[in-house]
Protein backbone atom coordinates (compact mmCIF):
# COMPACT_ATOMS: atom_id res chain seq x y z
CA UNK A 1 0.00 0.00 0.00
CA UNK A 2 2.63 2.35 1.21
CA UNK A 3 4.63 1.80 -2.24
CA UNK A 4 1.54 2.61 -3.89
CA UNK A 5 1.20 5.96 -2.42
CA UNK A 6 4.66 6.63 -2.91
CA UNK A 7 4.24 6.25 -6.70
CA UNK A 8 1.28 8.39 -7.11
CA UNK A 9 2.94 11.58 -4.61
CA UNK A 10 1.22 10.44 -1.48
CA UNK A 11 3.43 9.63 1.52
CA UNK A 12 1.62 7.51 4.62
CA UNK A 13 1.41 9.37 7.58
CA UNK A 14 -1.16 7.05 9.78
CA UNK A 15 -4.13 4.98 9.88
CA UNK A 16 -7.53 7.05 10.31
CA UNK A 17 -9.84 3.49 11.06
CA UNK A 18 -10.61 0.18 9.39
CA UNK A 19 -13.82 -1.00 7.83
CA UNK A 20 -15.50 -4.36 6.36
CA UNK A 21 -14.33 -3.33 2.74
CA UNK A 22 -10.64 -1.50 3.78
CA UNK A 23 -9.31 1.24 5.68
CA UNK A 24 -8.94 4.97 5.91
CA UNK A 25 -5.20 6.42 6.14
CA UNK A 26 -3.84 9.93 6.73
CA UNK A 27 -1.38 10.67 3.82
CA UNK A 28 0.69 14.06 2.54
CA UNK A 29 -0.03 14.90 -1.20
CA UNK A 30 3.56 16.19 -2.89
CA UNK A 31 0.98 17.92 -5.31
CA UNK A 32 -1.51 19.44 -3.08
CA UNK A 33 0.95 20.59 -0.30
CA UNK A 34 -1.24 18.79 2.62
CA UNK A 35 -2.40 16.61 4.12
CA UNK A 36 -5.38 14.25 2.98
CA UNK A 37 -7.45 10.67 3.56
CA UNK A 38 -7.10 8.23 1.37
CA UNK A 39 -9.75 5.35 1.38
CA UNK A 40 -8.25 1.95 0.39
CA UNK A 41 -11.10 -0.44 -0.84
CA UNK A 42 -9.62 -4.08 -0.61
CA UNK A 43 -11.72 -5.53 -3.58
CA UNK A 44 -10.92 -8.88 -2.74
CA UNK A 45 -12.87 -8.78 0.39
CA UNK A 46 -16.17 -7.53 -1.98
CA UNK A 47 -18.48 -9.35 -4.36
CA UNK A 48 -17.94 -8.91 -8.16
CA UNK A 49 -21.40 -7.45 -8.22
CA UNK A 50 -20.40 -5.42 -5.27
CA UNK A 51 -17.73 -3.55 -7.58
CA UNK A 52 -19.90 -3.27 -10.29
CA UNK A 53 -23.13 -2.41 -8.62
CA UNK A 54 -22.13 0.19 -6.00
CA UNK A 55 -17.85 0.74 -6.45
CA UNK A 56 -18.79 1.79 -9.80
CA UNK A 57 -21.44 4.06 -8.94
CA UNK A 58 -19.40 5.65 -5.93
CA UNK A 59 -16.36 6.06 -8.20
CA UNK A 60 -18.80 8.08 -10.76
CA UNK A 61 -20.67 10.18 -8.22
CA UNK A 62 -17.67 11.38 -6.66
CA UNK A 63 -15.87 12.38 -9.36
CA UNK A 64 -19.09 15.05 -9.58
CA UNK A 65 -19.46 16.34 -6.51
CA UNK A 66 -18.19 19.72 -5.60
CA UNK A 67 -19.72 21.26 -2.82
CA UNK A 68 -18.12 22.79 0.54
CA UNK A 69 -21.00 20.49 2.75
CA UNK A 70 -19.60 17.19 0.49
CA UNK A 71 -16.45 16.00 1.14
CA UNK A 72 -13.90 16.50 -1.96
CA UNK A 73 -12.41 14.07 -4.02
CA UNK A 74 -8.89 15.43 -5.23
CA UNK A 75 -7.88 11.78 -6.67
CA UNK A 76 -8.91 8.00 -7.72
CA UNK A 77 -6.50 5.31 -8.89
CA UNK A 78 -5.99 1.74 -8.67
CA UNK A 79 -3.28 -0.77 -8.03
CA UNK A 80 -2.03 -3.19 -10.15
CA UNK A 81 -3.27 -6.03 -7.89
CA UNK A 82 -7.15 -3.89 -8.39
CA UNK A 83 -6.88 -2.24 -4.65
CA UNK A 84 -9.20 1.23 -4.97
CA UNK A 85 -7.36 4.33 -3.72
CA UNK A 86 -9.94 7.46 -3.17
CA UNK A 87 -8.13 10.75 -1.76
CA UNK A 88 -10.11 13.06 -0.05
CA UNK A 89 -9.75 15.85 1.80
CA UNK A 90 -9.36 15.14 5.22
CA UNK A 91 -11.51 16.23 8.03
CA UNK A 92 -10.01 16.48 11.18
CA UNK A 93 -12.62 16.28 13.92
CA UNK A 94 -13.90 12.63 12.74
CA UNK A 95 -17.55 12.32 12.75
CA UNK A 96 -20.58 13.22 14.58
CA UNK A 97 -20.99 9.89 16.08
CA UNK A 98 -17.56 10.40 17.44
CA UNK A 99 -18.52 13.47 18.60
CA UNK A 100 -21.63 12.56 20.47
CA UNK A 101 -20.21 9.13 21.99
CA UNK A 102 -17.20 11.60 23.51
CA UNK A 103 -19.66 14.60 24.33
CA UNK A 104 -23.26 13.40 24.89
CA UNK A 105 -25.87 15.13 23.46
CA UNK A 106 -24.62 18.41 21.37
CA UNK A 107 -25.91 21.82 22.20
CA UNK A 108 -28.89 22.72 20.46
CA UNK A 109 -27.57 25.73 18.48
CA UNK A 110 -24.75 23.84 17.26
CA UNK A 111 -26.95 20.75 16.00
CA UNK A 112 -28.83 23.21 14.03
CA UNK A 113 -25.66 24.94 12.53
CA UNK A 114 -24.79 21.57 11.38
CA UNK A 115 -28.25 20.26 10.61
CA UNK A 116 -28.59 23.45 8.02
CA UNK A 117 -25.20 22.28 6.64
CA UNK A 118 -26.20 18.90 6.25
CA UNK A 119 -29.64 20.27 4.45
CA UNK A 120 -28.04 21.83 2.13
CA UNK A 121 -25.36 19.15 1.27
CA UNK A 122 -28.40 17.03 1.15
CA UNK A 123 -30.21 20.07 -1.52
CA UNK A 124 -27.17 20.26 -3.51
CA UNK A 125 -27.02 16.21 -3.79
CA UNK A 126 -30.64 15.99 -4.92
CA UNK A 127 -30.11 18.91 -7.07
CA UNK A 128 -27.65 16.93 -9.21
CA UNK A 129 -29.94 14.01 -8.86
CA UNK A 130 -27.83 11.77 -6.75
CA UNK A 131 -29.41 10.21 -3.57
CA UNK A 132 -26.96 9.27 -0.42
CA UNK A 133 -29.35 6.72 0.84
CA UNK A 134 -27.12 6.15 3.72
CA UNK A 135 -26.82 9.61 5.66
CA UNK A 136 -25.85 8.68 9.19
CA UNK A 137 -23.39 10.32 12.15
CA UNK A 138 -20.88 8.03 11.10
CA UNK A 139 -20.83 9.86 7.44
CA UNK A 140 -20.63 12.88 8.30
CA UNK A 141 -17.35 14.53 9.24
CA UNK A 142 -16.46 17.93 10.48
CA UNK A 143 -13.71 20.00 9.55
CA UNK A 144 -10.90 21.97 11.66
CA UNK A 145 -13.23 24.32 11.64
CA UNK A 146 -16.16 22.29 12.45
CA UNK A 147 -17.98 22.50 9.20
CA UNK A 148 -19.66 19.49 8.36
CA UNK A 149 -18.89 16.87 5.39
CA UNK A 150 -20.93 14.33 3.83
CA UNK A 151 -19.04 11.56 3.08
CA UNK A 152 -19.05 7.47 2.11
CA UNK A 153 -21.17 7.60 -1.50
CA UNK A 154 -21.02 3.62 -1.29
CA UNK A 155 -24.82 2.81 -1.61
CA UNK A 156 -25.19 6.47 -3.10
CA UNK A 157 -27.81 6.24 -6.59
CA UNK A 158 -27.93 8.30 -9.70
CA UNK A 159 -32.07 8.72 -10.04
CA UNK A 160 -33.40 8.02 -13.08
CA UNK A 161 -36.38 9.83 -14.89
CA UNK A 162 -39.20 7.72 -17.32
CA UNK A 163 -41.46 10.30 -18.80
CA UNK A 164 -40.50 12.81 -16.59
CA UNK A 165 -41.04 10.53 -13.38
CA UNK A 166 -38.47 8.97 -11.02
CA UNK A 167 -37.79 5.62 -11.19
CA UNK A 168 -38.44 4.21 -7.95
CA UNK A 169 -35.33 2.51 -5.07
CA UNK A 170 -36.32 -0.67 -4.51
CA UNK A 171 -32.84 -1.77 -3.14
CA UNK A 172 -32.80 -2.04 0.64
CA UNK A 173 -29.80 0.16 1.77
CA UNK A 174 -28.55 1.93 4.77
CA UNK A 175 -28.65 1.59 8.64
CA UNK A 176 -31.61 0.12 10.00
CA UNK A 177 -31.66 2.62 12.78
CA UNK A 178 -31.62 5.42 10.62
CA UNK A 179 -33.50 3.63 7.08
CA UNK A 180 -37.28 4.97 6.83
CA UNK A 181 -40.24 2.96 7.30
CA UNK A 182 -41.06 2.49 3.55
CA UNK A 183 -37.37 1.42 3.65
CA UNK A 184 -38.05 -1.07 6.44
CA UNK A 185 -41.41 -2.38 5.22
CA UNK A 186 -39.74 -3.45 1.72
CA UNK A 187 -41.58 -0.93 -0.49
CA UNK A 188 -40.45 1.15 -3.59
CA UNK A 189 -39.38 4.63 -2.52
CA UNK A 190 -38.33 7.59 -3.66
CA UNK A 191 -34.79 7.98 -2.36
CA UNK A 192 -34.65 11.72 -1.92
CA UNK A 193 -37.68 11.27 0.67
CA UNK A 194 -36.04 8.89 2.36
CA UNK A 195 -32.91 10.91 2.84
CA UNK A 196 -34.82 13.29 4.08
CA UNK A 197 -36.29 10.91 7.27
CA UNK A 198 -32.30 10.16 7.82
CA UNK A 199 -31.58 13.52 8.43
CA UNK A 200 -34.27 13.96 11.12
CA UNK A 201 -32.89 10.65 13.09
CA UNK A 202 -29.25 12.71 12.75
CA UNK A 203 -31.14 15.76 14.26
CA UNK A 204 -32.23 13.94 17.08
CA UNK A 205 -29.37 12.25 17.82
CA UNK A 206 -27.27 15.28 17.85
CA UNK A 207 -29.86 17.09 20.24
CA UNK A 208 -30.16 14.10 22.27
CA UNK A 209 -27.50 11.98 22.12
CA UNK A 210 -29.43 8.52 21.91
CA UNK A 211 -31.84 7.27 19.00
CA UNK A 212 -35.76 7.94 18.74
CA UNK A 213 -36.37 4.55 17.94
CA UNK A 214 -33.98 1.86 20.06
CA UNK A 215 -35.14 -1.50 19.07
CA UNK A 216 -33.40 -4.08 17.29
CA UNK A 217 -37.02 -5.64 16.11
CA UNK A 218 -38.12 -4.40 12.61
CA UNK A 219 -41.66 -4.71 13.10
CA UNK A 220 -41.65 -3.32 16.36
CA UNK A 221 -39.64 -0.34 14.92
CA UNK A 222 -41.62 0.16 12.11
CA UNK A 223 -44.72 -0.05 14.09
CA UNK A 224 -43.45 3.01 16.49
CA UNK A 225 -42.67 5.17 13.71
CA UNK A 226 -45.76 4.59 12.08
CA UNK A 227 -47.52 5.81 15.55
CA UNK A 228 -45.54 8.78 15.13
CA UNK A 229 -45.54 8.95 18.91
CA UNK A 230 -41.65 10.06 19.39
CA UNK A 231 -39.89 10.62 22.83
CA UNK A 232 -38.72 13.33 23.71
CA UNK A 233 -36.76 13.43 27.06
CA UNK A 234 -36.56 15.90 28.91
CA UNK A 235 -33.25 16.36 29.56
CA UNK A 236 -31.78 18.25 27.68
CA UNK A 237 -34.24 21.19 27.41
CA UNK A 238 -35.01 21.32 23.52
CA UNK A 239 -36.81 24.17 22.04
CA UNK A 240 -40.74 23.17 21.32
CA UNK A 241 -39.61 24.69 17.14
CA UNK A 242 -36.82 21.73 16.78
CA UNK A 243 -38.91 19.21 18.08
CA UNK A 244 -41.91 20.44 16.16
CA UNK A 245 -39.52 20.05 13.06
CA UNK A 246 -38.23 16.84 14.45
CA UNK A 247 -41.86 15.55 13.99
CA UNK A 248 -42.65 16.78 10.88
CA UNK A 249 -39.32 15.54 9.57
CA UNK A 250 -40.14 11.70 10.71
CA UNK A 251 -43.35 11.62 9.75
CA UNK A 252 -44.07 8.20 8.60
CA UNK A 253 -46.12 9.10 5.30
CA UNK A 254 -43.97 10.35 2.91
CA UNK A 255 -46.67 12.44 1.68
CA UNK A 256 -46.72 14.73 4.33
CA UNK A 257 -42.71 14.55 5.36
CA UNK A 258 -41.22 17.83 5.53
CA UNK A 259 -39.19 18.61 2.34
CA UNK A 260 -35.79 20.03 2.43
CA UNK A 261 -36.38 23.49 1.28
CA UNK A 262 -39.17 23.25 3.63
CA UNK A 263 -36.79 22.85 6.33
CA UNK A 264 -33.99 25.75 5.17
CA UNK A 265 -36.90 28.09 4.63
CA UNK A 266 -38.72 27.64 8.04
CA UNK A 267 -38.56 30.51 10.32
CA UNK A 268 -37.77 28.58 13.31
CA UNK A 269 -34.70 27.13 11.63
CA UNK A 270 -33.53 31.02 10.56
CA UNK A 271 -34.24 31.96 14.43
CA UNK A 272 -31.49 29.20 15.41
CA UNK A 273 -29.14 30.43 12.58
CA UNK A 274 -29.11 33.63 13.54
CA UNK A 275 -29.48 34.65 16.97
CA UNK A 276 -26.76 32.54 18.65
CA UNK A 277 -22.76 32.63 19.04
CA UNK A 278 -22.06 29.08 17.55
CA UNK A 279 -20.00 27.18 20.29
CA UNK A 280 -17.26 25.26 19.05
CA UNK A 281 -15.06 22.30 20.79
Amino acid sequence: MRLTLVSHGYTFQSSLGEGTFGKVVKAHSTHLRRLVAVKVIDTKKVSASYIEKFLSREKEIMRTLKHPNVVRTHDIFESRLGTVYVVMELCSKGDISKLIAARGALNEYFSCQLFQQLCMAAQYLHSMNVAHRDLKCENLLLDVNCNLKVCDFGLSKTLTYVDGKMVLSETYCGTSHYAAPEILKNQPYNPKVSDVWSMGIVLYMMLYGSRPFNTANIKKMVKIQWEHKINFPNVPTISAEAKELIRGILHPDVEQRITISDILHASTQKQHFSTAEMVLF
